[in-house]
């Protein structure tokens, strides 16, 4: 009887690990790229695109917004943050973290400068969810020094 039950165990602790890892490896096939578009999008100020991979309904009062609804409140709740941070010299992901079956938390590392031009590492928060198919920002938490967007 032991022993049924300590393969038992081995067997359990062992499918989820497998599952980790896959999921892991899923995260990296479907997250990274919509965090690489997300930032790319938000270093160049080029918010028109922001529809693609973010969903920020919640901040609004029309739940049904076109593309250009979608990306002009995706500008007006990111355009603060983006110019607090100035120069951004590069980012890179950090961590993504499970928060749930369809839902993510990453923590992104920007680089940029300071006034005097000393390169500073800020960090931001991204909340991901899974939406359909698809994966889209939902979050956001700035970590400039005078961040507006904070999540709740």
């Amino acid at each position: 009887m032991r022993k049924l039950i300590f393969i038992s165990l081995i067997l359990f602790i062992t499918v989820c690990i497998t599952l980790i890892l896959w999921s892991k490896r899923e995260d990296g096939k479907s997250i990274v790229p919509v965090i690489n578009n997300f930032y790319n999008d938000f270093i160049e100020k080029n918010y028109s695109n922001m529809y693609k991979y973010t969903d920020f309904s919640r901040y609004s009062q029309n739940p049904d917004l076109t593309k250009e609804g979608k990306s002009s409140l995706a500008q007006g709740l990111l355009n603060n943050d983006r110019h607090w941070y100035g120069n951004i010299q590069k980012y890179s992901i950090d961590r993504i973290s499970w928060r749930g079956v369809n839902k993510r938390i990453t923590t992104v590392a920007i680089t940029t400068l300071d006034g005097n031009g000393n390169e500073q590492i800020l960090y931001d928060k991204v909340i991901i969810e899974k939406k359909g198919e698809n994966w889209f920002i939902t979050e956001y938490s700035s970590g400039s020094p005078w961040r507006t967007m904070k999540m709740p």
